[in-house]
């Protein structure tokens, strides 16, 4: 029961900190906040906590700092964001479905590797990558169109 409630420690305490870097970064949490989740549970339900707290952070954000925004471009931002998380949500579930490609035994602990699994491994390091490379960052630019 104590490890039960220490890890929720953790979760919670993990969660409240990347979301406070991420209202002065304004991107990231998914990058920082999922893989902890993942640490404890299994992929797919690491990203659905991921993107319950992603939902969260955005309505604290927007009640808190729904004056300086400007509509236009959030609009732009939220109908495409929502219509992209209806359609990696439906990615999600096709990968979850396939069979895992390899196992592998390390000592006495024996450890597998999904499809989804390596797509998400992959993305969070191409994710990291562009983060600590910033001649790759500064290669992608968005107009206010």
């Amino acid at each position: 029961m104590e490890s039960v409630l220490v890890q929720y420690v953790v979760l919670c305490l993990a969660a409240l900190a990347v979301s406070g870097l991420t209202l002065f970064s304004g991107f990231g949490l998914g990058t920082l906040l999922m893989p902890v989740f993942a640490i404890f549970f299994p992929i797919e339900i690491a990203i659905a906590m991921t993107a319950i707290v992603h939902l969260a952070n955005n309505i604290f954000k927007l009640a808190l700092l729904w004056r300086q925004a400007d509509l236009n471009i959030a609009i732009r931002f939220i109908i495409p964001g929502a219509i992209m998380a209806i359609i990696g949500a439906a990615i999600l579930t096709k990968l979850s479905d396939l069979p895992v490609l390899t196992s592998y035994t390390i000592g006495s602990r024996a450890f597998e590797v999904a499809t989804i699994k390596l797509v998400v491994g992959g993305l969070i390091f191409i994710f990291a990558l562009l983060e600590l490379v910033p001649s790759l960052e500064a290669r992608i630019k968005f107009d206010r169109k």
